[in-house]
């Protein structure tokens, strides 16, 4: 039978579906055909969807479904239905998990959904429909009968090791090239935060893959995609101790040379020195730690059974193994207020994070936030217009003493701190607020210019970028938020390219700006013009994901420039700019002479022309 799996589209962009991958092996090994349209990386518009999915003709189509992505589904679901019409539609995911009653009586065009965990299920769902089989006792299977909605208990897997690995060559949008692997080596949580709902999707059985199993989808994928780095997306990686480190011991031992992160977090209370220096040395760069909160208070609330303590102190494991240190926030919880979010600001820059993120907090069906919010607070949209740990500056409920308003200054106060105190520091050293910006960035649109004009009052910030570029600041052919709009052609190559920028540097030192705003994904050789020839009272670097690093011109934002960028290309760039006029005169010179020697040979002297005759 012919099975369409579709990831719809979302905001989590550059990551595979993996729960589809692995239900793509599974049926795969039964015997089916299956193919994954991740929607969410090809961004085709829904007709394109649909048109391909009537070429493939399915039997069945299925949906993966977050909470974020339902409506998204929808449409795909509905756009399909009206080129192709054989296919049975059914869903699974995590918002069928938590709201799967809700979501059948509102989409009739869904006719089965699943719950939990599907790998199972699914398989044996498809085998008896292609049977003409009996389908109401599928475990985990929720449907429309007589009575209304019914929902069969899920059928969680015990044994992950008879899992087939997951199938990534059925994607459509797949690609090898600088795949970073994900990799999952366990299932289930057993603890109680208030705001997860890992418990209901996964539950709160926590299961683990053998180590030998690991290692062995781990050396297939190296064969197979020549992989060098993959991400552990477990939901409580270090959960036993001695089993994490008896697979960075075996990784060590493989000499698999593979870097590897812990990005989707791990517990502080459950990481030890020898586990960290055992990650580092089998290949472990980052490591990231739900943090929540930094209000003793909230943070006790939330049931992580942690102490603030413990975050401390894994954090100081990790930064010493040499490993960079990740913090997750969420804004919003209950009980939370302005004052407490600053109090979680002074604890996180406490903690010299390699990088943080903040995110509001969206209650979700199920879980215990969500009656707390209910019963002290208001839920203003629909979940499914919310994002988790969403960029998105549209708080989704409020409670009487953290008002929506409120909720969204403590997130341009958390995620751009930086900013606020940069104004803060320019206004006591020259008597005033910065009135002109300067944001040089030749890569994509990060909101920057949005970001500036909340932060600051009445602030003229221009943007300087290339010419592939500039359309990004021009959404509806309005400048958003922009006074002017500089873009560098650049078709010069080679020195005449740096030499081209110069000159506009020196348009733009013109205009004395207070301060500018250097993204870092911009070619580096731009960086000693800036320094150079725009010379503002303040210069500072935007990383990724909207990090800035702050300060007057100083020692200490001297030694950051030098230790992130390549000091020989920056030596090399500033002695080209020095030497550029000399050899442009060189090569002027050059072309003179050779010029006048051609002169010669077609116009001979009055002297040789004499001794011919």
């Amino acid at each position: 039978m012919k099975i369409l799996l579709i990831n719809p589209p979302g905001w989590q962009k550059g990551s595979i579906n993996l729960g589809l991958s692995y239900l793509a092996a599974g049926l795969l090994k039964a015997g089916h055909e299956v193919k994954i349209f991740d929607v969410n990386e090809s961004e085709l518009l829904p007709e394109a969807v649909a048109e391909r999915a009537a070429v493939f003709a399915p039997a069945v189509i299925g949906f993966s479904i977050k909470t974020a992505t339902v409506k998204p589904a929808l449409l795909l679901s509905a756009a399909i239905k009206k080129v192709y019409k054989n296919a049975l539609h059914i869903a699974g995911g995590p918002h069928i998990s938590l709201d799967y009653e809700n979501f059948l009586q509102e989409n009739p065009e869904i006719a089965y959904a699943f719950l939990g965990e599907a790998d199972l299920s699914l398989v044996e769902f498809i085998n008896k429909l292609s049977k003409k089989e009996e389908l109401s006792v599928v475990p985990g299977l929720a449907f429309r009968n007589a009575s209304g909605i019914t929902a069969n208990a899920p059928k969680i897997v015990e044994l992950l090791d008879e899992l087939p690995f997951p199938e990534y060559e059925v994607i459509d949008t797949f690609t090898p090239a600088g795949f970073r692997y994900p990799l999952i080596t366990s299932r289930g949580c057993p603890y109680n935060c208030t705001y997860c709902c890992v418990g209901v999707v996964s539950t709160k059985k926590w299961r683990s893959r053998s180590v030998a199993g690991i290692m062995n989808e781990l050396a297939t994928a190296k064969q197979k995609y020549n992989i060098t780095q993959f991400e552990v997306l477990d939901d409580n990686f270090t959960l036993k101790l001695d089993r994490a480190k008896d697979l960075c011991r075996e990784l060590i031992a493989g000499k698999m040379r593979l870097e590897w992160y812990c990005h989707n977090g791990i517990r502080a209370d459950k990481l030890d020195p020898e586990l960290a220096k055992l990650m580092k040395k089998a290949g472990c760069t980052s490591v990231a730690l739900g943090i929540e909160s930094g209000n003793e208070r909230v943070f006790d609330s939330i049931k992580k059974g942690e102490k603030l303590s413990d975050i401390v102190k894994a954090v100081k494991l990790i930064k010493k193994a040499g490993m960079r240190a990740v913090g997750y926030f969420i804004i919003g919880l209950p009980g939370d207020t302005l004052a407490g979010i600053k109090s979680t600001i002074a604890f996180q820059r406490s903690l010299e994070l390699d990088n943080y993120v903040y995110g509001i907090l969206t209650p979700y069906p199920r879980t215990e936030v969500w009656e707390l919010v209910k019963k002290e607070g208001t839920i203003l949209l629909d979940i499914k217009d919310t994002y988790h740990f969403s960029a998105e500056v549209n708080p989704p409920l409020e409670y009487p003493y953290f008002k929506a308003a409120r909720i969204r200054e403590a997130y341009y106060l958390a995620t751009y701190y930086g900013l606020y105190l940069f104004k803060e520091n320019f206004t006591r050293k020259y008597g005033k607020a910065p009135g002109r910006i300067l944001y040089i960035n030749f890569s994509a649109e990060t909101g920057f210019t949005a970001t500036v004009n909340t932060v600051f009052d009445g602030v003229q910030a221009d943007v300087f970028t290339s010419k592939y570029k500039a359309g990004l600041y021009l959404p509806n052919g309005q400048k958003a938020g922009i006074n002017n709009l500089y873009v560098f052609e650049g078709k010069e190559t080679g020195l005449a390219k740096v030499a081209a920028f110069v000159k506009f540097a020196s348009l733009l030192a013109r205009q004395k700006y207070d301060a500018v705003f250097y993204n870092s994904a911009t070619k580096r050789l731009f960086l000693p013009a800036v320094l150079l020839v725009i010379r503002p009272k303040a210069f500072f670097l935007e990383e990724e994901k909207g990090k800035y690093v702050f300060g007057f011109f100083s020692k200490k934002v001297l030694k950051y420039v030098l230790s992130r960028f390549n000091f020989k290309k920056l030596v090399f760039a500033a002695v080209s700019l020095l030497l550029y006029p000399v050899f442009r005169l060189g090569a002027l010179l050059l072309a003179g002479l050779l010029l006048l020697k051609r002169s010669e040979k077609r116009f001979p002297s009055r002297e040789a022309e004499e001794g011919k005759k």
